[in-house]
């Protein structure tokens, strides 16, 4: 049909310039034109209708159930497009390239059987692919419980349309993919990655006991020959030597580096882990944070925080600009910080702790039934409906659900001196810590779920961003409880330096010496006006400054994650 539509138009158009020898750019244009994009045909409309696919009925009714993609220019690109879907970290074949790529090298062989057939999946694919490079090709809420993002909404039909009718499809298929710069070094990482030779062969190391410094070990040829392998070390002259040299030493620590660890020169059990994994074990690792990466939010907001969790680290940006950065102490794995999106409402100073239902459950109830001098050595009060105050001798197991417990303001709380609040499903919120050592941890997999910081109260300064009301030596006395004995001290001495006069003057004066209450800590409840999103994300890959980043996948998502996404 196409060559006869091609052939009467020539003809036509021929007779309308036979006494014309030259052609015109215009008449030229014209015939291109035909030459290139090709006449739409008519679909019958009971090919669509019977489709449960809703967004391609929808689709082929707005072009009134006719064929979409006749520019060959637009299918190619998408063509192109799906080719080059591994560099997103997906598949070809779930976007039928082979088969899309089959049609139309033939397509000026096609009958219209066949070009509708062409069109149909064209369209299916392109719908599909735009979903998964917008929103990721699998939804984390059927995944998890612990994770509550912003479910994205994307109309992919609108984006085809608009992409088709404005032939823009560079530039908008482009905007589809997160911006976010760590997704695009996601990308530098995975193509890196392939440019590692393949491992034919790969031996791990089954390594017991840690080599120290200068000392001799059967495994060192092999670690040298891993090192070399991923460029942390250039040296090859002493690659058969089993003495852990100085050079190999500093390889190591750069190594350690790279992949979260202390650079301590120690090969121990966390560095040998880290040398086991195989090229595609890392590209695997790779591909599963792009898919994650899909689903956090494209847009973080003009300020946030943002907190890692494998990496155990938080940073403050305001306007692209790292504000502050911490580390952190994150749950442990029978306890995942869950993952979420949320804003910032409040602060709490000299924070009381209410004890959440689980560890109740799990670690004080169990340890009150042996012995109920629990209670006073964890700082707990016990409150009953009324908020009256429950003896702990009188407590039992049968009556436990019917109280709360308390830990009331301290530097000791649980909580610390500072927590942030953030409406969230799981109860969750940052907070200073009573165990203040676990940040000079390497493992910091340890809290119950909350997220604690190691700055709280440099954090709280930045967010209440208020330097007259609520400067950081403003948040650091109204915590301090022995700024309030030094308040008291003080008022203390102006009393008696006034009751000295008065005593001077008449030394028969009798004056009854005040008595100040034991000084307490209050807690102080400020809200938070600015707009300040909070991000707790999982990534356990990034680059930097080309360096490849990796870090322990402290809740084993990595390796599950990515069978699913080629199942």
């Amino acid at each position: 049909m196409k060559k006869i539509y091609l052939l009467s138009l020539l003809i036509i158009f021929s007779s309308c310039n036979r006494n014309n020898s030259l052609e015109t750019t215009a008449n030229a244009s014209f015939i291109d034109f035909f030459l290139i994009d090709n006449p739409q045909i008519k679909i019958d409309s009971t090919l669509i209708d019977f489709s449960k696919d809703e967004k391609l009925k929808l689709f082929y009714k707005k072009y009134h159930f006719e064929t979409v993609w006749n520019s060959k220019n637009q299918r190619n690109f998408i063509i192109k497009e799906i080719g080059n879907a591994e560099d997103e970290g997906l598949q070809t074949k779930d976007y039928n390239y082979t088969l899309l790529k089959s049609f139309e090298e033939n397509y000026e062989h096609l009958i219209d059987s066949s070009i509708i057939k062409y069109d149909l999946l064209l369209t299916k694919s392109a719908q599909k692919y735009i979903n998964h490079i917008s929103k990721g090709k699998l939804n984390p809420k059927e995944l998890y419980k612990d994770w509550d993002l912003q479910e994205k909404k994307v109309d992919v039909n609108k984006i085809l349309l608009d992409c088709i009718e404005n032939d823009a499809f560079k530039t908008i298929i482009e905007t589809c993919k997160p911006n976010h710069i760590i997704y695009k070094k996601l990308k530098s990482c995975l193509k890196t990655l392939k440019q590692f030779p393949e491992e034919k062969s790969f031996a791990l190391i089954n390594l017991k006991e840690r080599i120290l410094p200068n000392t001799q070990s059967k495994y060192i040829p092999i670690i040298k020959k891993r090192l070399i392998y991923w460029g942390d070390m250039k040296e090859k002259d002493t690659i058969l030597s089993a003495v852990y040299n100085k050079k190999t030493q500093e390889a190591i620590k750069f190594f350690q580096t790279r992949h979260g660890l202390k650079p301590d020169g120690v090969i121990g059990r966390s560095t040998i882990e880290a040398l086991n994994f195989s090229r595609n074990q890392r590209i695997e690792q790779v591909i599963a944070n792009m898919e994650r990466w899909k689903w956090f939010a494209h847009n973080l907001g003009n300020q946030y925080l943002l907190i890692n969790i494998p990496d155990y680290s938080i940073v403050a940006v305001k306007k692209n600009d790292t504000m502050q950065s911490q580390r952190v102490v994150v749950g442990r794995d029978t306890r995942k910080t869950p993952i979420l999106y949320s804003k910032i409402s409040s602060i709490n100073l000299n924070p009381n702790w209410t004890v959440p239902p689980t560890i109740l459950k799990e670690d004080i109830y169990p340890d009150a039934i042996k012995n109920k001098g629990v209670f006073k050595k964890k700082g707990l009060v016990i409150l009953d409906l009324k908020n009256n105050e429950v003896d702990p001798n009188t407590w039992k197991i049968e009556d436990a659900n019917k109280y709360k417990y308390i830990q009331t303001p301290s530097r000791n709380n649980s909580l610390g001196s500072m927590k942030i609040n953030f409406p969230n499903k799981f109860s969750v919120y940052l907070h200073d810590t009573n165990h203040r050592n676990f940040f000079s941890f390497n493992y910091r997999s340890l809290s119950s779920g909350c997220v604690r910081l190691e700055k709280p109260l440099e954090m709280a300064a930045y967010i209440l961003n208020d330097s007259i009301k609520w400067s950081l030596q403003k948040i650091k006395d109204t915590t301090d409880i022995n700024h309030y004995y030094k308040l008291q001290k003080k008022k203390q001495f102006e009393i008696d330096k006034k009751n000295a006069k008065l005593i001077a003057k008449n030394p028969k004066l009798l004056i009854e010496k005040k008595v100040f209450p034991k000084p307490k800590l209050k807690t102080i409840a400020i809200k938070v006006n600015e707009t300040i999103l909070i991000h707790q994300l999982y990534w356990t890959a990034w680059e930097t400054k080309g360096i490849l980043n990796f870090r322990e996948d402290i809740y084993c998502l990595d390796a599950d994650l990515y069978s699913k996404l080629r199942y």
